[in-house]
């Protein structure tokens, strides 16, 4: 035997001691292994949902609304431009104008968005609409493209292919920190991925029945963290009398009302917040405001007496966002009450002590989502850029802690970039998984058994070499599976079961061709090395064909057909390395022994 084929065989017997080693902890567990064993050799083959259990979740992204959104926030800087434009055409200083000057400059443009991707300008004059040109529009956001409907009218529109790249991005970046937000748990192996345009797919196996309700709060709390001015001049709410008592004569078991005098302004007061998002969707809300909610408990001592939703009116434009938070963490008050202390960095800081500076006296709204976690009054200015939340929840100590480290969580994996809403949620039992590998497993014996039957029985000693390949062939694809942290899954079990069939397959025809050689009078050194080569097109072009639908199933599928897709993958390129190099390496091992015999039925 050559050098060559003798550093083969080694080579060979390294991969399967490596094999059996590193599959070892699968097979036996990593607790039954000794601790030096284990920091070595750590990973084990993980099991998928069908057959370990657990929860499955699927949540789509508004993205139209971070458009929107998005949209919104470059008509307020436009005219905010156009404002300085003007102020200067007067020698005046933009930022020594008052509040009250603003607000003159700014009643003379209006800004809409009648489409989530369309935001439409509506100046006075000529003279001010003059003043809007592709420059500011370039310096601001040259995604839009401006488009003069009018001497006075403006109309700024986002194209097709940006609304698909900010989908894709935004998409992205939600399924991003829902990742985040899941690994944040320490659980194993959970699998986030896209599922068409806008969805997001989230299978965790093996969590428990408290884990899951856990988890559905943390990914479905979106928690986009602004700090707004409260409007409480506004009486906005001080005159919705008489839509409030139509609402009310449509739900007379509602106990919504109109608290007409308050510090922060009138508002709207009701037991189930459902009543007052409902009752507000019926109201023309002013564009330049947005209405948060807010739950209210009065206490008693230690007794909740009464616990109920409020409305506030604040400035839609948001003073400061999430984008501005540096760090949140849980810290305690004097009381040993947990809050959620807030750090800004250094522009989020700058612009916090500026903001508190202008609005001594007035209160601020510190706001999650639509709800308003906080609104304090500004006493006077504050600097070093730091902020709190306090947590309401009922007075009990272990529910404030835990709301606040989950608050904590979300904030600091950050927010979503739009509204996420759950479309379902699934609870896979473990009794079906148990049931699920138990077929799963005999299904594979059972086949395994009847392929080793007919390949000894038909091949006699290469069939040994078939068989011995296969078995290879198995702990191969179990290697890659483990490395890769692929869960299996009931469907990849069919697809290991089907690629036995291929391996077997592929060693079928090598041996075919083997014998058409031997009957053509071939030695057997000659008929081997005539039957790889034969054989080998065949064998790699129906793999390719196979791997191509593997390769689609992986990339447009999730779930159960993405497991059958893996391990179909992995299964042809172990099949294809079995049965083209490690059973010819065999065979050159038998005949460097007995060159002139070769059983092969």
């Amino acid at each position: 035997m050559d050098k060559k084929r003798r550093w083969r065989i080694v080579a060979l017997w390294a991969l399967v001691v490596f094999s059996v080693l590193y599959t070892l902890p699968t097979f036996v567990g990593r607790d039954k292994l000794p601790e030096w064993y284990t920091n070595v050799f750590s990973k084990q083959l993980n099991y998928g949902l069908d057959l370990q259990g657990g929860l499955e979740l699927r949540y789509t992204v508004d993205w139209k609304r971070a458009i929107e959104d998005n949209t919104r926030k470059l008509g307020d800087t436009v005219r905010a431009q156009i404002v300085d434009q003007l102020a200067r055409k007067e020698n005046r200083n933009p930022v020594d104008l008052t509040a009250e000057q603003i607000a003159a400059y700014q009643a003379g443009i209006t800004v809409q968005v009648p489409e989530y991707n369309r935001l439409q300008l509506q100046f006075k004059d000529k003279a001010t609409a003059d003043l809007l040109d592709d420059e500011i529009l370039e310096q601001l956001d040259s995604r839009f493209v401006l488009s003069r409907e009018s001497d006075t009218t403006f109309e700024l529109t986002l194209p097709d292919e940006q609304v698909a790249e900010i989908r894709e991005q935004v998409v992205r970046e939600t399924r991003g920190i829902i990742s985040k937000r899941v690994e944040a748990f320490g659980l194993v192996d959970p699998d986030v991925r896209t599922a068409g345009l806008s969805d997001i797919a989230v299978q965790i196996p093996g969590v428990s029945k408290a884990q899951m309700e856990t988890v559905r709060q943390r990914i479905g709390q979106t928690a986009q963290l602004t700090l707004r001015m409260v409007d409480e001049s506004n009486t906005f709410f001080a005159g919705v009398q008489s839509q409030l008592d139509a609402f009310k004569a449509q739900r007379p078991d509602s106990d919504i009302a109109l608290v007409p005098s308050h510090p922060t302004g009138p508002y709207v007061r009701a037991t189930r917040k459902s009543d007052l998002v409902r009752f507000v969707r019926t109201l023309d809300i002013p564009a330049d405001r947005v209405v948060g909610y807010e739950e209210t408990e009065i206490t008693e001592g230690n007794i909740v007496s009464d616990k109920y939703w409020r409305t506030y009116l604040v400035e839609a434009t948001a003073a400061i966002t999430g984008d501005h938070l540096a760090r949140s963490q849980v810290l305690y008050d004097e009381k040993g009450i947990p809050y959620v202390s807030l750090d800004f960095n250094a522009e989020g800081g700058r612009i916090f002590a500026d903001v508190t500076e202008r609005n001594v006296q007035e209160y601020m709204a510190i706001m999650l989502d639509e709800n308003v976690a906080s609104a304090p009054i500004i006493n006077e200015k504050i600097g070093g850029g730091r902020a709190q939340i306090t947590m309401g929840a009922g007075g009990n100590p272990q529910r404030t802690l835990n709301e606040a480290r989950g608050l904590v969580t979300v904030l600091n994996q950050g927010a979503y970039k739009a509204p996420v809403y759950k479309v379902h949620d699934h609870e896979v039992g473990p009794s079906l998984g148990a049931d699920s590998v138990s077929a799963g497993t005999t299904s594979m014996a059972v086949g395994g058994a009847l392929v080793i039957m007919f390949m000894l029985l038909y091949y006699r000693a290469s069939g040994i070499i078939a068989v011995t390949v296969l078995l290879f062939n198995m702990l191969l694809i179990l290697v890659l599976l483990v490395s890769l942290n692929s869960a299996l899954t009931l469907p990849g079990m069919a697809g290991i079961i089907l690629t036995i069939g291929m391996a077997v397959d592929a060693n079928i025809i090598i041996f075919e061709r083997i014998r058409e050689e031997l009957s053509a009078g071939k030695s057997p050194r000659a008929a081997v090395d005539a039957g790889y080569e034969k054989a080998f097109s065949t064998i790699l072009d129906a793999n390719v064909t196979t791997a191509l639908a593997g390769v689609i199933l992986l990339n447009y599928t999730s779930g159960p057909i993405r497991g059958f897709a893996v391990t179909l993958l992995i299964g042809i390129v172990c099949s294809v390395f079995t049965a083209v190099y490690v059973s010819r390496v065999m065979f050159n091992w038998w005949l460097a022994r007995r060159p002139a015999t070769l059983s092969i039925g």
